[in-house]
């Protein structure tokens, strides 16, 4: 399909009506205060989208920059620094009160830097210095784009830690109502809580990820101690029961809702503590590796922001009251990997097939999230070929997946990997916009 050819469909296909009444107020001061509180957020998500896009970038068939970056408190460091040090470029505003910020990274830089930090930091065994070279293959493009978009918000949930000080900071006495938007009142107030409901459990499933990826020693995460005991890791999920709902958010131009959850670090420790006390066997992990979190976290809390949208019979009433929207958005999109180790009866057999089942899933995963249709004859596989600035930005999705509790029978592992479609679409959909108004 021609590239012209192919933007029509796509902007047919995004035919989103922005029902949002414009928050630029006659007041001039309020006008600029919705302006900065647009920036802000604009640029929050600009850095999380280069933070994540990075993050997800493959390193070999089953590592990714995200495994370099847990290696040590070093490293992250070091990486964040480097992303929140790239140049934004200026903000544009438009009339429905949004905002777009570009930030862009060239592969090269990306790679020299990562292989600095490796020579500086790194003192593992699992990723070399020529691991690196293989981003360039996995990207296929020289520069590394993407557009932060943000409507007017006081909260900016799930940035990085760290980046908080790269953002615009946030004037003395700004107050910013929750108002629902206007695309909001296509639905029923039911949809609504049903929307904020699945994204808080999102948001829960998420923080549970997190924590599954702190580490405990230099060879050894959360998630290896989580996984090496049935016992445990059926009780992984009562880490996070008790989180404290931190904010919540409605976007104004499409039907998703976020909800940040948060979990005080100390909490973490001292379930994970019980866990090793009441049915850990092994010698591997002691609780002193337990304890020894707080020094790789840095904070007393640990955050995270889920996304959920309404049923799909509410989806319909939104589509026939003229929104525009896929029937797969209110969809958790799932595959299912199978994995096998030499050694499958010992811990460590257990964990590489575990991983290997993962892995599995995750490339099935794929391959369903790049046949879903934007249109009658355009598939997400369409538009990532099509745009190489968002196809970053959609494998940062998928690397995202989360991965359930492995089972073992007959001597092979099988791992569910989930993904809710509303993360795909929200990428999808907001390049959309972004294509419509720059015509």
């Amino acid at each position: 399909m021609a590239r012209n050819d192919l933007s029509k469909a796509l902007l047919a296909a995004a035919g989103v009506v922005l029902l949002t009444t414009p928050v630029w107020a006659d007041d001039p001061a309020a006008e600029a205060q919705n302006k900065l509180l647009a920036k802000r957020a604009a640029e929050a998500d600009c850095f999380r989208k280069l933070a994540e896009t990075v993050y997800g970038l493959q390193l070999t068939s089953d590592t990714y920059v995200r495994d370099f970056v847990t290696e040590s408190d070093e490293i992250r460091t070091s990486v964040n620094a480097w992303v929140k040090g790239v140049r934004l470029g200026p903000p544009r505003y438009y009339d429905d009160g949004t905002c777009e910020v570009d930030g862009e990274v060239t592969v090269a830089k990306l790679i020299t830097k990562l292989k600095e930090i490796y020579t500086e930091h790194y003192s593992g065994n699992s990723i070399k210095t020529t691991d690196f070279e293989h981003i360039q293959q996995s990207v296929k493009t020289d520069v590394i784009r993407v557009t932060g978009a943000g409507a007017p918000r006081t909260e900016i949930p799930d940035l990085p830690e760290g980046f908080e000080d790269a953002i615009t900071p946030l004037p003395d006495g700004v107050v910013l109502t929750r108002s629902i938007p206007a695309i909001w009142k296509t639905v029923s107030p039911q949809a609504r809580l049903m929307a904020e409901r699945a994204a808080k459990v999102d948001g829960m499933r998420r923080l549970l990820e997190q924590i599954k990826g702190l580490r405990l020693d230099s060879n050894t995460l959360v998630r290896d101690f989580v996984t090496e005991y049935d016992e445990i890791s059926t009780r992984a999920n009562g880490i996070v029961i008790g989180a404290t709902e931190v904010s919540k958010y409605l976007h104004h131009d499409e039907l998703i809702a976020e909800v940040t959850m948060e979990v005080p670090v100390e909490k973490v420790i001292t379930k994970l503590k019980e866990l090793h006390t009441q049915h850990y066997k092994g010698n591997r992990v002691k609780t002193t590796h337990i304890t020894d979190i707080k020094k790789t976290v840095q904070r007393k809390t640990i955050r995270a922001t889920g996304s959920g949208v309404p049923p799909f019979r509410f989806i319909s009433q939104a589509r026939n009251a003229g929104v525009d929207v896929p029937d797969w958005m209110s969809r958790k999109l799932e595959a299912t990997g199978l994995g096998t180790d030499p050694d499958i009866q010992s811990a460590q057999g257990r964990l590489k097939a575990a991983r290997a089942a993962e892995l599995d899933a995750k490339r099935k995963l794929v391959e369903q999230v790049y046949g879903l249709q934007i249109s009658s004859n355009t598939s997400v596989r369409d538009f990532v070929t099509e745009y190489d600035e968002i196809s970053a930005q959609v494998s940062a999705v998928l690397a995202n997946a989360v991965a359930g509790a492995a089972s073992f029978e007959g001597g092979v592992a099988t791992v569910t990997v989930s993904l809710p479609a509303a993360d795909v679409w929200t990428v999808v959909h907001q390049h959309m916009l972004i294509i419509e108004r720059r015509g």
